[in-house]
Parts: C-alpha cells; sequence; structure tokens
C-alpha cells in the first residue's frame, strides 16, 4: 500500500511538472506575441511619425512622441494632427486605398445622404443622390430621390447605417414621402454588391434652348481612368456645337490633381492652354519649400494639352486635349456641400482666367493636396512588418496664379443659393432639376418655370460623419503616384 501511495505522489508531481512547464512556455509564446505586436506598432507609429514630422504640410505643429507608449497608430494620427486637418488618415490597407482613388472597389453603385429623423432619435433614413451607370443599383431600378427606410427588414439606425455601404449583400425597404411622413412602400430590392469601376462620368447631354446649345457633365469623382472619357465627351461637345458648358460637380469630393488639371485645360480659354500659363501653385511646409527650390523643381501647375504619366497599375499613358479645348470665356459650375478638394481647385484655377459662376450651396472647403506614403517611398529597406501600411498626409496647400486660395477656410459661397434638394425626384440632367434650371435661366435669359417638386414639409437632419458612398475619394485631392522622390 506504502509503495502504491509513493508512486501515485511520483505521478502527481510528474503531471504539476508537465502542467508548471506547458504554462511557462504558454506564457512565453503569449509574451513573445505580445513582444512581437508591441514591437510592429512602435514601427508603424514611427513610421507615421516619420512621415509627419518631415513632409506634412503643418509638420512645426507634430509634437514628440514615445513610440513605445502607442496602443493605436491610427488614433494617435487622428490626435496629433493639425486641428483644420481633416483629412489625413494611417491606414493599413494602403493597396485598397489605392484601388478607391482609382474609383474601384466592392459597392453596390449608388451615393446616398442619410438623414436622422430627428436629433433625439437614433433612427435614420436615406435618399438617394444618384446611381452609377452599370452597376447592381442601377440595373435594380433604384433612381435618384428614392427613400430607403430599412435594411432586411430591420430599421436603419446610427448603428447600422453602414450596412448600406459596406455589407456584401442586402434587401433595402423602400419608402414613400407624404408631407412630414416617410413609411414603408411596400417595395423591397435585393442587391449584391460589386467589384468594379465606378464611372464617375456620370451623366452628360447637350441641351437646346433657342440659339444655345449647352453641355451639360454631371462628374462624381476626378480619377486617372476617368481622363479619356472626359476628352471623348468633351470632343462630342464641340462636334455638336455646344456654346456654353453646365459642369455638375455637386456630388464631387475630389481626387487625383492631374484629372483636375486635364479636366481644367479642356475648359480653359486655348490661348491660355497654349501659352501654358499658371493653374495652380503649391505652398509646402518651410522645409521643402526650401528643398524644392534647393533641387529646382517647379512646384507650380500648368495648362497644357498633353499629358504623359504613369497610372496607379504602373502603365504609361499619354493623353491629349487639344481636340476637346472648349475654349471658354466663362462656365457654370453646379455645388453643394459634397464639392470638394479637387472640385474647388478646379474652380479656383479658371476663376483668374474666365468668368466661374457657382450655383447650389456653399462648398467643403478642401483646400490642400496629399499624397499617399508608404514605406517604400521613404526608407531604403522597408521592415515587413510595415508591409501595406500607409498614410495620405497632407502636404501643400494650393493657390491661384495670384496666390490665393478663395476656398480657405471654409469652402465657397454660390454666386446664386440654390438648394440642393434629392427628395425632388429629378434626375441629374433633368432641365427641370432646381440647380440646373437655374444655370439654363442665366445662360439663356430666360426664366425658368417653377419645377413642382416633392417639396419636404420639414428640413433634413443630416447625420455628421456618415458616409455618402462606399469610396474613399471624399475630400481627396491626390498627387499621382512616383511625381516626388523623398529618399
Amino acid at each position: 500500500m506504502k509503495l502504491n501511495q509513493w508512486k501515485l505522489l511520483v505521478m502527481l508531481a510528474a503531471i504539476a511538472s508537465i502542467t508548471f512547464f506547458t504554462s511557462c512556455k504558454d506564457d512565453d509564446n503569449k509574451t513573445k506575441t505580445e513582444e512581437k505586436a508591441a514591437t510592429k506598432t512602435e514601427k508603424v507609429t514611427q513610421f507615421a511619425l516619420d512621415v509627419l514630422q518631415e513632409f506634412y504640410l503643418w509638420s512645426s505643429e507634430i509634437p514628440k512622441v514615445d513610440v513605445t507608449k502607442i496602443k493605436d497608430p491610427i488614433a494617435m494620427v487622428d490626435s496629433i494632427k493639425y486641428s483644420a486637418d481633416h483629412w489625413t488618415t494611417l491606414t493599413d490597407d494602403a493597396a485598397g486605398l489605392t484601388s478607391n482613388f482609382a474609383g474601384e472597389g466592392t459597392s453596390f453603385g449608388y451615393s446616398l445622404g442619410v438623414y436622422l429623423f430627428s436629433y433625439t432619435s437614433t433612427q435614420c433614413y436615406a435618399v438617394v443622390q444618384f446611381v452609377y451607370p452599370g452597376t447592381p443599383a442601377e440595373k435594380a431600378g433604384i433612381k435618384r430621390g428614392d427613400l430607403i427606410l430599412q435594411i432586411n427588414s430591420t430599421n436603419i439606425t446610427t448603428s447600422n447605417y453602414t450596412d448600406l455601404f459596406y455589407t456584401s449583400s442586402i434587401t433595402l425597404g423602400m419608402a414613400s414621402l407624404s408631407g412630414n411622413t416617410i413609411s414603408l412602400n411596400g417595395t423591397k430590392i435585393p442587391l449584391t454588391a460589386s467589384t468594379m469601376y465606378q464611372e464617375p462620368v456620370n451623366t452628360y447631354k447637350v441641351i437646346d434652348k433657342g440659339t444655345y446649345k449647352i453641355g451639360y457633365l454631371c462628374y462624381t469623382d476626378y480619377t486617372l481612368k476617368s481622363n479619356q472619357k472626359l476628352i471623348d465627351v468633351f470632343k462630342s461637345f464641340k462636334t455638336a456645337g455646344v456654346t456654353d458648358v453646365v459642369l455638375d460637380l455637386r456630388y464631387n469630393r475630389g481626387g487625383y490633381s492631374l484629372s483636375a488639371q486635364l479636366l481644367s485645360s479642356i475648359l480653359a480659354p486655348s490661348s491660355i492652354v497654349d501659352g501654358k500659363q499658371i493653374y495652380l501653385q503649391q505652398t509646402w511646409n518651410d522645409k521643402y519649400a526650401a528643398y524644392w527650390k534647393s533641387k529646382g523643381t517647379d512646384l507650380n501647375e500648368y495648362y497644357k494639352d498633353s499629358y504623359t504619366y504613369e497610372d496607379e497599375d504602373k502603365n504609361k499613358v499619354t493623353l491629349s486635349t487639344k481636340d476637346a479645348n472648349m475654349n471658354l470665356s466663362k462656365l457654370y459650375v453646379l455645388v453643394s456641400g459634397n464639392t470638394a478638394s479637387a472640385s474647388e481647385a478646379t474652380i479656383t484655377g479658371l476663376s483668374p482666367y474666365i468668368s466661374v459662376t457657382t450655383i447650389g450651396e456653399q462648398t467643403s472647403g478642401k483646400y490642400c493636396g496629399g499624397i499617399v506614403f508608404t514605406p517604400a517611398d521613404i526608407y531604403e529597406n522597408p521592415d515587413k512588418d510595415l508591409d501595406n501600411w500607409g498614410i495620405y498626409s497632407m502636404v501643400y496647400r494650393y493657390s491661384d496664379k495670384n496666390g490665393n486660395t478663395p476656398c480657405m477656410p471654409d469652402g465657397f459661397t454660390p454666386t446664386y443659393k440654390v438648394e440642393d434638394n434629392p427628395f425632388d425626384g429629378y434626375s441629374m440632367g433633368d432641365e427641370k432639376e432646381p440647380l440646373l434650371a437655374k444655370a439654363l435661366e442665366l445662360i439663356t435669359g430666360i426664366p425658368s418655370t417653377k419645377a413642382k417638386t416633392k417639396g419636404l414639409m420639414f428640413t433634413p437632419k443630416v447625420l455628421k460623419n456618415s458616409v455618402n458612398r462606399s469610396g474613399k475619394l471624399h475630400d481627396k485631392l491626390i498627387e499621382l503616384p512616383g511625381r516626388y522622390q523623398f529618399k
């Protein structure tokens, strides 16, 4: 019996030892994992700081940071960037960010405004601002002015409204407006998101009004892939004998600076383009202003009719705008609070040379341009832990040829204030749509007939910080990849 007891004690001791050493090994593995994660976090934090302290437009505002104490580098960037900067962003998906800048991504293909029923309620509803051509939303018959009240038979709230943009499939509960009431109308529309290029040359047409031929273009994103399409559209306008142009930028929140330069060169007087006059000037931080000067780098952008560049896929592209130039002396631009960045740069650059009449609502006030920095852009041998990290950083303020930035800080006040009302049911390019109707009246001198609309009996309460569509071009003025070499 004593022998058996002794054997039992030995066995228990062995089990205890195994458990102890296994526990120690687990603790060691956990510690190593935590240390590895901490080291990666420190590297990412240092990468963000290296960009902000070196290239950032407001680099002098960036404080010293102990990287060992940072748990969330993305939150850190948000907390230390200049207070007026709403645009600089750190991401762990630089590839996805670049794809979105290209106008590509997984989406249902609509742009929505999201509203609260009241400031004390969490319940929301959405209204369709426009749809991209050829997308699941357009194929399902969704159009501007359609109202959405439910997602998968559940009311839209501040907690789930992002599902309108970022889920792979969805069933929309459609609604109707009657006076002060928005209620379900029994229509349900299933949608499956598709990975695609969303064509920003959204709607274009020639409107005949007496002796006037008016070219109308609704342009929603400044993407490099849209450059050829812009040229083709304005060539067709010239062939049709267009005398005046209405450029609808009310939902264009930005994109590539080169696309803004190209579009402006199409619209500008031919003498300005032929003379390669200044389109925009760039003002960098003090260090880089001196650096570019020492390198002989010209920070001005010029009107021109020939473009050669590498696109996002590293393909060489050569384009000419010569046959598309409209030689305008005046331009009518439709604007709203969703008009930002590259759109505001277009207005800024053209205004010293031609009469630009803006119609709509106050624009966003995005007055600077940025670059997407990856570790490969600033380090000779980037650390593997930094793979796919990137930071979209503001690096310059833009101004017109005279050094003025008229959209800073609060955007452009429209020449003619007209409310953008997607609830009215008029599609983009409809002559009765209030903003376009006002432009046609100003061009022709013929008073527009008061449009009959689905006038709201209440003031919509915008859900602050809500996205208005899937994509990351919002408030972006993006420099061409590889234009500047920093290493």
